[in-house]
Formats: structure tokens, C-alpha cells, sequence
């Protein structure tokens, strides 16, 4: 079997590609995750499939052919991660931040991300310190299945053992249903709520409807809030009012960067790891406030790149916000639109939604063992059970949580 491992500082290239290409998405941005919360914009659901059914079918089809993989499906401990994954959920819809979008939303010069910052590092504390107790332990060991996937379970750092029966073959034909199970999900669910065309059907009539029209506007208003002002003609025009507004995800920009993602992730995980974002938190938490914490031990013993990738997301936005979409807001007091139009413009109520949610999200992520990098996406791809749990709590609660909070 062909394997390597890359040193650290890699990490920072791969977060660097993965911060500029989600910037350009506009998950940087709280108000298009507060959006998916009130399921007006599918914008991430639809992203993260795509890059699913693009990168699976790799990573399974070079695993078949004997290159080496990190794998690193999270353990499915069913309460644990079910009940992580509903306080994930909910802080996000009330933050409209994941762990990595704090990241690229600081990239981007949002003040509100400052406050989610300390409301994450405060809430992977909180799990530190609840890990060592009787009640911690009984959430990660009651129920625990150890790390599955379809069709086979990991076994050691490079070996996905099938399950009885099957072959690695056989998990590259699974992962290749999936992919294309996924792909059709995404096909067929237009963006925008109350959207009327396909990809297909829009390419072919070449129109749109005043609504999806008016979605257009109303998003590029929002990705370019108190951002730069950029040129007609320009690469951010287009970025802005074009690609990034596109109706339904599945037109070759969304293709692209999804795969780009996708498979940003799957080299990572040849060369190193699985890509997360959360596990940052809990090392500063250590570092910080806790040391001598069970929790804070393993962290310290099994980190590896988060660090790196984290600052690089960070920088890979920030360098996509100054010289291609020009969204920087110079961390000017910019509100999310659906937070506005709900709760008002004081920046005090909107430093408890941001910190208050960041910390929800942050304590459920160390519950669970992973967040939308960890679980969701690098999960996802690995076909890994336990992500497929969290993602269902997340989007279940994530839902719930914004039909209530953002009702009018």
C-alpha cells in the first residue's frame, strides 16, 4: 500500500484552498448559514453533496487500487454524538457560524465572528471540563460502535476493513450508488425556497423567473455588505452578482468549487489527516484554562494539523476578500440581514447571538467528536456512519431552532 505523510506546515495550503474557495461560496458570511437554518437558501446542503458525490468515488477507487489513506471515521457513540449534533444545530442557527466559518468570517473582517471566537474557545471548555466526569464518559461510551462506515469499519490509521464478505472493490461500488444517490439529491433541489428550475431546465430555456431574479439581487446584497467596492466588468462582479448567486447549485462554478473542496480533502487525507476545524478550540481551551484535563491531554497528545489549516482557512479567505470577491467589512458592525429584520441592529444583541450560539456549537462539536469539517464533510466522504448521525441531529435542530428563533 502507497502511503505518506506530509509535515505540519501543509496544513496551511490546505486551509488556505479551502477558506478561498468557501469564501467565494459565501459561507464566510453568517446571514447564508442563518438562511439554510430558516431553509431559504440550501446553498451548504447542496455544496457539501456535490463535493460527496465527487470525492467518494475517488477515495474508495484509490484505496481499491492500494494508495494509502488517514482514515478517520468518528466513533458512533449514538447518544453522544446525537445529542452533540443537536447543540451544534442550534448554535448554529443562532450564530450562523460553523467552527471553520469563524474563521474565514475573521478572513473576511466581520466583528460579530470576533464574539463567536471566545463563545467557541469558552464552549469546547465546557466539554473539557464536563469530559472527566461520570456523565461525560457515560455520553462517549454508552452505545459505542467504534468507527463505521458503509460497508466497513476502521481498523488502524490506513486500513478500512470491509465487512464480512466484502472487498475494497466492493466498497468502491457502494461508494460510487452513494455518489451518484447524493448528486441527484442536489440535482433536484433547487437553492432557493420556492425555486422552479433545474439545472437542465434553466440551461435550456435560458430564462428565469422574477422571483429566482429577485433572489439573485437580494443575495449578491447580502454576500457584498459593507464590503470594497470593486469594477463593472471586474472578477468580483462576476463572483458576486453571477457565480456566487447562480439559482440552483449544480451549474459548472458550484461543480467546481464543490470538487475543488471535495477533493481538497481527500489529498489532505492522503497526506496527512482528515480536515476539522473544531479541534483548535478545544487545544486553546487546554493550553489557556485547562492543561492538566483528561480531555485537554488527549488533545495535546493527538492534534496534528488543525492549527495550521485553521490559520490557513483564514488566511485563504482573507485573500479571497481583499482581491476577489472584495467582501472585506474592515470589521465594521455589519449585521446579517435575517438577524436584523428580526431581533434589530444593536450590536450587543447580536455579540450574545453570535458568542452565545458559537459556544452551543462548539460544546456539542467536542460532545460529538467532530463539527461540519470533522463529521459532515470529512465524514461524509468517508461514507462514515457517525457523520451521517450528527449531520441528521444538526439539521434536524438547526431547522427547528430557526423556524422558531427567525419567525416573524
Amino acid at each position: 500500500m502507497i502511503t505518506y505523510t506530509a509535515p505540519m506546515w501543509v496544513g496551511l495550503i490546505i486551509g488556505f484552498i479551502i477558506g478561498a474557495a468557501a469564501e467565494a461560496w459565501g459561507i464566510a458570511n453568517p446571514e447564508t448559514l442563518i438562511r439554510l437554518a430558516k431553509w431559504e437558501d440550501r446553498l451548504f446542503l447542496d455544496c457539501i453533496l456535490i463535493g460527496f458525490a465527487v470525492s467518494t468515488p475517488v477515495i474508495y477507487g484509490l484505496y481499491a487500487a492500494g494508495i494509502g489513506f488517514h482514515w478517520s471515521p468518528k466513533p458512533l457513540y449514538l447518544i453522544g454524538v446525537g445529542l452533540g449534533g443537536i447543540f451544534f444545530g442550534t448554535g448554529l442557527a443562532l450564530s450562523g457560524y460553523f467552527p471553520g466559518s469563524i474563521w474565514m468570517a475573521l478572513g473576511e473582517g466581520r466583528r460579530d465572528a470576533v464574539y463567536a471566537v471566545f463563545g467557541a474557545v469558552l464552549g469546547a471548555a465546557s466539554w473539557t471540563a464536563l469530559y472527566q466526569t461520570p456523565a461525560g464518559q457515560w455520553l462517549v461510551n454508552t452505545l459505542n460502535f467504534g468507527s463505521l462506515t458503509l460497508g466497513g469499519k476502521k481498523i488502524s490509521p490506513f486500513v478500512i476493513q470491509p465487512l464480512d464478505g466484502l472487498t475494497r472493490l466492493d466498497l468502491f461500488g457502494i461508494s460510487v450508488v452513494y455518489g451518484v444517490a447524493l448528486f441527484i439529491i442536489a440535482y433536484y433541489l433547487p437553492r432557493y425556497k420556492g425555486g422552479e428550475r433545474s439545472c437542465l431546465r434553466a440551461n435550456v430555456e435560458k430564462r428565469m423567473t422574477p422571483y429566482e431574479i429577485q433572489k439573485h439581487i437580494d443575495t449578491a446584497k447580502y454576500l457584498t455588505d459593507g464590503g470594497l467596492p470593486y469594477k463593472k466588468g471586474s472578477t468580483a462582479q462576476k463572483l458576486n452578482e453571477y457565480y456566487a448567486v447562480e439559482d440552483n447549485v449544480t451549474r459548472w462554478f458550484m461543480i467546481s468549487v464543490a470538487g475543488i473542496v471535495g477533493l481538497t480533502v481527500v489529498a489532505e487525507m492522503f497526506l496527512h489527516q482528515i480536515f476539522g476545524e473544531s479541534t483548535t478550540d478545544s487545544w486553546l481551551a487546554g493550553q489557556l484554562f485547562l492543561p492538566t484535563f483528561k480531555y485537554s491531554e488527549a488533545v495535546f497528545k493527538g492534534i496534528g494539523w488543525e492549527p495550521f489549516s485553521d490559520i490557513g482557512t483564514l488566511m485563504g479567505a482573507f485573500f479571497s476578500a481583499v482581491f476577489l470577491t472584495r467582501r472585506y467589512t474592515s470589521f465594521r458592525n455589519i449585521i446579517p440581514p435575517s438577524w436584523a429584520e428580526r431581533f434589530g441592529s444593536n450590536q450587543a444583541v447580536r455579540f450574545l447571538g453570535s458568542f452565545g450560539g458559537a459556544y452551543l456549537m462548539l460544546f456539542g462539536a467536542r460532545m460529538a467528536d467532530g463539527c461540519a469539517s470533522g463529521h459532515i464533510l470529512s465524514g461524509g466522504i468517508q461514507m462514515a456512519l457517525s457523520g451521517w448521525e450528527f449531520a441528521i441531529a444538526v439539521f434536524a435542530s438547526m431547522l427547528i431552532v430557526g423556524r422558531i428563533y427567525y419567525r416573524k
